[in-house]
């Protein structure tokens, strides 16, 4: 799995491209927890390049949905493919995410340029 953060105003984008399963669940919730830590408003999971996860990756996304509802944030996945966002639907996962295609998401957020790098983000904690 390889991860990307970007920022646009109040909005946090982490990018997750290749396989989200028990092996990469560590070091997502280690990101998600520092990118958390300044209470975003707004947290998208961009998962267009995303090509399998597993139920410990959906779990992992189940526990930031927690975790940033209870700061008050919301958590929004984007730019899913088709194969991924039918396990969602079947899970009845889509009744608690609020899933977006990217062009929803941009049109509604506005993405910008702004990009941080997740190594930027690990060396200031």
């Amino acid at each position: 799995m390889e991860l990307k953060l970007n920022t646009s105003g109040k909005v946090k984008t982490i990018e997750i491209s290749g396989k989200f399963d028990i092996e990469s669940t560590e070091e997502f919730e280690s990101i998600f927890s520092k990118v958390t830590e300044s209470n975003p408003g707004i947290v998208a999971i961009e998962m267009s390049r995303l090509d399998y996860i597993d139920s410990s990756g959906i779990g992992s996304l189940i526990k930031s949905l927690n975790n940033l509802k209870n700061k008050k944030g919301k958590l929004i996945l984007i730019g899913m493919k088709p194969m991924i966002q039918n396990v969602f639907k079947l899970a009845k996962l889509d009744m608690f995410f609020e899933i977006l295609s990217l062009g929803d998401f941009q049109s509604k957020y506005g993405q910008g340029d702004d990009d941080a790098d997740i190594n930027d983000l690990l060396r200031k904690s």
